[in-house]
């Protein structure tokens, strides 16, 4: 697997090697169990790999898929997704964590292609239970910190690769 540390991490390193038996064929792999939020860790989590390569669904398709490993066999519980949903779903993230007031989640027209007015998403009910998780999580302030400056950095990404003119 093609990547390397500057300067060298080993406490970085994939426990397990890059999958390519896999019906999904990876062009660029990140090591990311290391990264992997409060699962960061050797050990301590079982995404091992973000992947972006040729679609297991379509061979004329390229997808972003997380490669997930549990005891000694990848799952088939990792995800693999079309890239325009990968960024529609960070955009629908960033707006429900950061644009959300009293149940209800505003998406401006034109955030999504074909989108032409504003789209008022309102919260599903839940049980009290579920409520209570999903507050509680909403209200960690170090997670919600972590995801801002995740945030940060793809914004910052974007802005150099906007003045690059890359997109």
């Amino acid at each position: 697997m093609p990547y390397e540390f500057v300067p060298k991490n080993p406490a970085a390193d994939p426990l397990d090697r890059l999958p390519q038996h896999l019906e999904h064929k990876p062009f660029y792999a990140l090591p990311y169990q290391a990264f992997d939020g409060p699962h960061a860790g050797v050990g301590e989590t079982d995404m091992r790999f973000i992947s972006v390569g040729i679609a297991q669904y379509d061979p004329d398709e390229i997808s972003i898929k997380t490669m997930r490993r549990v005891g000694r066999r990848w799952t088939r519980q990792a995800e693999e997704l079309p890239l325009h949903r990968a960024v529609d779903m960070a955009l629908f993230l960033a707006n429900v964590l950061f644009n959300s007031e009293q149940g209800a989640v505003n998406l401006p027209s034109d955030t999504l292609p074909g989108q032409t007015s504003d789209l008022m998403i309102t919260q599903e009910e839940r049980t009290p239970r579920e409520e209570a998780a999903y507050n509680e999580f909403m209200g960690n302030v170090d997670r919600r910190r972590d995801l801002a400056a995740r945030f940060n950095n793809l914004l910052d990404c974007l802005s150099l690769l906007k003045e690059q003119r890359r997109f």
